[in-house]
């Protein structure tokens, strides 16, 4: 079974595979994998909404904290300085939505970006303020998830938490 170029995109951006070059290094994915006791493999996600529970045992995602305290800890960190050095605006994107159990699809020739959950929901965001708009959009879930089930216990990745966060003079 194959996966999407954006759920990988998304494992990047998460630390889950190792990247040599332009290729996936295989064994150095499964050792960091094997290393943090990754169990399931790349790619479980969060998840979102009640009960997802999706991201037990996935990648780095090892940070329990309940929907509410999750939240709490990206307003908190909002203001940082800039993106982490290994992480690009697109990754950024993945990541956020990855921990929050969206796919994303890029066409940067229609300048659009789409968030979805495969036969659940999609989102579409236009022009070049698509990026702004996706990231404020992730940002009203983990408000809306965390308001709605705000005692659910999940498993958090830091980088996708780090990725909802708000940078330095970043407006939405």
């Amino acid at each position: 079974m194959g996966v999407s170029r954006q759920t990988v995109y998304g494992w990047i951006a998460r630390g889950e595979i190792v990247i040599s070059g332009d290729k996936v290094d295989v064994e150095a994915s499964q050792a960091k994998q094997n290393s943090a006791g990754a169990g399931a493999g790349a790619g479980a996600g969060a998840g979102a909404g009640a009960g997802a529970g999706a991201g037990a045992g996935a990648g780095d995602h090892h940070n329990a904290m309940t929907w509410a305290q999750a939240a709490a800890w990206v307003w908190k960190h909002d203001g940082g300085k800039e993106l982490t050095a290994d992480i690009d605006a697109g990754q950024r994107i993945e990541a956020a939505a990855a921990e929050l159990g969206f796919d994303v699809q890029h066409e940067p020739d229609e300048q659009l970006l789409i968030l979805f959950r495969p036969d659940e929901e999609t989102h579409s965001f236009y022009g070049k303020d698509r990026a702004a708009g996706a990231l404020r959009f992730l940002r009203s879930e983990l408000a809306y998830v965390a308001t709605m089930h705000p005692d659910t216990l999940d498993d958090w990745n830091k980088t996708g938490l780090m990725s909802l966060c708000l940078l330095d003079g970043e407006k939405l």
